[in-house]
């Protein structure tokens, strides 16, 4: 009787997939087949028995079934056949979605099934760390400001990992850069954000005008999200002046060599705290409002980004 996994369906399945085919043909279960549940005919009970059909010559197999809530509930009765790490046959099977209505929880109590689920979120300021961590299990090299970079710039967790594989690739045995980040991991309009943020921070006010000509095509919102983001860092040093360090150290960002809070401070140096904690307060009202019918746009966000801008010099450093 096989052995049955089961694949959840989200962001990360085809990543699971092939890390799971690649690890059963290493212990010497090889890949005999791949095909829609839903062109099976008879359900759960000919997956089985299809799994049971082996070649004349293969003591082993893994057979791949899609789209396997078109089976329907799981027979509780097949759940006696479950084997688990001795069987002959595997049975990887993929979801749209979750397996709640699938299987019931006397077929669940045996715990003869082997779940892949989503991998548990990572919060924005934890992000840098696990793209570290991340690096080096696959024996990769990240600096700690490229690592922030990339969790600041890109909220997919998939998207991470497959960025992260790409830079390794180019960078080889060096350590990869927040150059390389800017170069390989930015469209067009990924740059221009970056541009804008980075322009922002710095007081740049060129760059900020030049880049909006380009964001101005796109929704307000995530440019919104966005600078917010890079702000956070400093509105906290404004908030917690006496304990800067703890209160970075909480949201991941104890170190001087983070990218995002280096930014920050250079926001905070160039505006102070006044400025920052005003605008913040602005692009709270403007976030809520972009989610009416009261939005304000773009005309409403660039006059609160040039009175931030305006304010350069004219305040004094925290």
């Amino acid at each position: 009787m096989p052995r049955l996994t089961v694949i959840e369906g989200h962001e990360g399945q085809r990543r699971q997939l092939e890390e799971r085919l690649t690890a059963l043909e290493a212990e010497g279960w090889p890949l005999s087949g791949k095909f829609e549940a839903g062109d099976l005919n008879g359900g759960w009970r000919a997956l089985f028995e299809r799994a049971e059909a082996r070649g004349l010559f293969a003591e082993r197999q893994v057979l791949v079934a899609e789209g396997c809530e078109a089976l329907g509930p799981f027979p509780d009765e097949l759940g006696e056949y479950l084997e688990e790490d001795g069987a002959d046959a595997v049975i990887i099977t993929t979801f749209v979605g979750d397996t709640k209505k699938i299987f019931s929880k006397g077929v669940l109590a045996l715990r003869r099934i082997s779940f892949l689920r989503a991998d548990p979120a990572v919060p924005p300021w934890k992000r840098r760390d696990w793209l570290l961590g991340l690096a080096r299990e696959q024996g990769a090299k990240l600096a700690p400001d490229a690592a922030a970079l990339l969790g600041e710039s890109i909220d997919s967790q998939e998207e991470l990992r497959g960025e992260l594989a790409k830079l390794s690739l180019y960078a080889g045995e060096r350590t990869i850069s927040v150059e390389d980040v800017q170069m390989l991991s930015f469209d067009e309009g990924g740059r221009a954000l970056l541009t804008f943020l980075d322009g922002v921070c710095q007081a740049r006010a060129r760059d900020v005008a030049r880049a909006l000509k380009y964001l101005r095509r796109e929704p307000l919102l995530p440019v919104l999200v966005s600078l917010c983001n890079r702000l956070r860092p400093a509105l906290l040093m404004t908030v917690f002046p006496r304990t800067q360090e703890a209160a970075l150290k909480a949201i991941g960002m104890g170190s001087g060599k983070n990218y995002a809070l280096r930014m920050a401070r250079g926001a905070l140096s160039a505006f102070g705290a006044a400025g920052i904690q005003q605008f913040m307060l602005k692009a709270v009202r403007l976030s809520y409002l972009e989610k009416t019918s009261y939005s304000l746009g773009w005309p409403g966000f660039e006059l609160a980004l040039w009175e931030l801008m305006g304010s350069a010099g004219r305040l004094p450093p925290p």
